[in-house]
Formats: structure tokens, sequence, C-alpha cells
């Protein structure tokens, strides 16, 4: 696989969407509160049983893998949505890895070995993606949404014995105060829920990307397939391409969301 350069991260737009993302963190919650390496086994790809076992094997190194930060954002919390996901991406990429790899034909191998480093490129993004789902998890855990209920509550119950005067007044700023909180709330489930829906759709397209690729060796294995393979490859390139544009657009909708209250999904 392509090794990623210092030069490809500093101008990676995915650094520019994450310091968006921390920027529009700070201000809403601030607003509202006031206050290793890579693994490479080649794999004969007829040999099922073998890949099978090292996929089994290796799947204790992707877990351990998935808990690396990307550079900047915080690493997904162990066990849960945002790291399951990144981890089914990492087997699917390693087993990917493994097919690049398998063929004998050197001819095959040149015209699909840039799938993988573009199936690398989207786990990188797929990463990004998991550091900023927990970014707003951490920032949901400080709003407190089911204490906010209780004192609102509590205040409504207040409104309906106090009569007009300064007292009810304070008292509809207090409630003011904790809808606001709770608007912050609830733009944090809102773009999490976005965020980790767009993971599981990238995931399963690789695991798909995965299937078609097996079918592709397959085909070119019984067949003398010359043109036919080249189709089916610039296919693949161009699906993964359009993971990479979604995973973006998701970024910048959560930030967005993030930044502007009456933005991102409804």
């Amino acid at each position: 696989m392509a090794a990623v350069t210092l030069r490809e991260q500093l101008t990676d737009p995915w650094a520019l969407a994450a310091a968006g993302l921390l920027g529009g963190l700070g201000a809403a919650v601030t607003a509202a509160l006031a206050s290793p390496a890579i693994l490479a086994l080649p794999v004969g790809f007829g040999i099922a049983g073998a890949v099978y076992g090292v996929n089994a094997v290796l799947g204790g190194v992707g877990r351990r893998r998935s808990a690396v930060a990307a550079p900047g954002l915080p690493a997904p919390a162990p066990g849960g949505a945002a790291d399951g996901w990144l981890r089914r991406a990492e087997a699917a990429l390693r087993t990917l890895h493994q097919q690049t790899e398998s063929p004998a034909d050197p001819v095959l191998r040149g015209q699909i070995a840039d799938i993988d480093d573009q199936a690398a490129e989207a786990v990188a993004d797929l990463r990004r993606l998991a550091g900023q789902v927990t970014l707003v998890e951490q920032a949901a855990d400080r709003v407190a949404a089911g204490r906010l209920r209780e004192e609102a509550a509590a205040i409504d119950a207040a409104l309906a014995r106090t009569p007009a005067g300064p007292v009810r007044d304070e008292q509809l700023r207090s409630r003011q105060a904790i809808i606001d909180q709770l608007e912050v709330a609830r733009r944090l489930a809102d773009s999490r829920s976005a965020l980790l829906a767009r993971m599981q759709a990238a995931v399963l397209g690789l695991e798909g990307l995965v299937a078609r690729m097996s079918e592709l060796l397959a085909l070119h294995a019984t067949t003398e397939g010359g043109s036919l393979t080249a189709r089916r490859v610039a296919e693949l390139a161009g699906e993964l391409d359009g993971m990479r544009a979604g995973l973006a657009e998701a970024a910048e909708v959560s930030r967005k969301a993030l930044a502007d209250p009456d933005a991102g999904p409804r």
C-alpha cells in the first residue's frame, strides 16, 4: 500500500474538516453551557481456508489498530459503534490487499494495484470520521441532556405556581437557557446519527468491493479477460471515488450542523 507522506497529511482536506468540526463543537457547547504496523500476508487467492484463517488471526490486530486515533482526533471508544464499523473496514482492507497481491499474472496485478491504494485511503477517511463521531459523543456527554430535562420539568412546575413578576421572569430565563442546551444536545445526536450512517454505507461498500474483486479474479482466471477486466477495475475505482466523496460530504454536513443551529440533518 502506498505510504502517506507528511506533505499529503498537511494538505489533506480532511484536516480542514476536522478543524472546522472542532471549532463548531467548541462554539456550540460553550454558547449553550457557558462554561501498528501494516500487515501484508501473501496468501494465494484460491486457498479459501487459508485466507479465512489469516483473517481470523488478524482480527485482533484490527481491533488494536482501530483504537489508534487519526491525527488531531480522539480514538473511537472500544466496543462503540464507530469502533465496530472501523474494525470491519480494516478487515475488508486486509482481505482486499491479499486479493490484489494474489494474481500470478503481472499485468492483472498492475491493473488492480491502485484499487488497494484507493481502498486504504477510504479506510483512512473512515478513521477520521470515527474520530469525529467520538468527538461528537464526548461533547454530547458534557451536555447531560437527561439532567437538563429533569430541571426543565421542575421549572415548568414552578412556573405553574408563580405569578407574574421578577421571580417568574428569572424562571423563564432559566427555562430558555435549558432549552438552548437541549437544542445543542439534539444537534449533536443528529450529527452522530448522520456520521454513523455514512460510516455504515461506506463499510458495506468496502465489503461489497471485496466480493466483486473475488468475482473479477475468478472471471480473469477462467477467461482471457483483457478489456473486460479493465472495465471492471474502472468500475471499482469509480465506486471508491464515490465512497470517499460521500465520506467528505458527511463530515462537512456535520461541521455545518454544529456551527449553524439552523443547518444540518432534520
